[in-house]
């Protein structure tokens, strides 16, 4: 995770130098056109609007913030969608992404030992899931650096406005040989109490950059949730993705 931070930040700063330099220029007498294509030690500037379809992996841990909490909690998950970029402003290569993901996000856990009841201890094995699938919208600014006309760095900021659309944390009970299911739904109140209940929307934001190779896409990016899924409890998320851009 520190190693995504890192390559986010590096982008950033690398984002301000060069609009830097851009600026500067422009004071210039020299006059430009757009789509702009310079060689030699200039970058390549392309202001052209983009598609991108893109494939995520999505590790997110959910963490709590109160006395006493337990270890955070470890997610698998997906995502999947598309993105557009709208370039803002002809003189430079900044974008405004928007898009819809669709997301999945898993977790597992069990627990095995003797329980006491009623003078008697039982041999008792416990699996625990949570699953949640989610509608996903980032808003990303983004500065594309063409370092030629093949390969660009473009790093981002953006905010995520999720939808969870489907939450379940189904459950099993081993007692001697014995088996009993029961499966919550994470936003019921009556399945999972009023603290515990899990929200329907959330929001948040996230920082990254993106490599792009031709049509080939890969970008990683790091974030977490503004407000909470649960009492103390949010996400904190880590992408990495692979996509095409057309």
């Amino acid at each position: 995770m520190k190693t995504f931070r890192l390559l986010a930040i590096t982008g950033l700063m690398a984002f301000a130098g060069t609009a830097s330099a851009q600026f500067v220029n422009s004071g210039s007498n020299a006059t430009t056109t757009t789509p702009q294509t310079k060689t030699g030690s200039r970058m390549i500037k392309d202001t052209r609007d983009y598609n991108r379809f893109e494939f995520g992996y999505l590790p997110s841990a959910m963490s709590f913030d109160y006395d006493d909490a337990p270890d955070d909690e470890k997610f698998k998950g997906f995502e999947v969608g598309y993105i557009h970029g709208f370039n803002l402003t002809k003189k430079l290569p900044l974008f405004l992404e928007l898009g819809g993901q669709i997301q999945y996000r898993s977790y597992k856990d069990s627990w095995s030992g003797e329980i006491y009841y009623e003078g008697y201890y039982f041999d008792t094995d416990i699996t625990y899931k949570e699953k949640l699938l989610s509608i996903n919208i980032p808003v990303n600014l983004t500065y594309r650096l063409n370092i030629n006309k093949d390969f660009a760095i473009s790093p981002f900021f953006g905010f995520d406005f999720r939808i969870n659309v489907i939450g379940k944390r189904p459950i099993t009970v081993e007692v001697e040989g014995e088996s009993a299911d029961e499966d919550y739904n994470l936003f019921d109140e009556d399945d999972m109490g009023k603290d515990n209940t899990w929200k329907r929307f959330q929001a948040g934001w996230h920082i990254g950059v993106n490599l792009d190779w031709k049509a080939l896409h890969v970008g990683v990016a790091y974030g977490t949730d503004m407000n909470e899924i649960a009492e103390k409890t949010k996400f904190k998320t880590t992408t990495v993705a692979l996509g095409f851009n057309f």
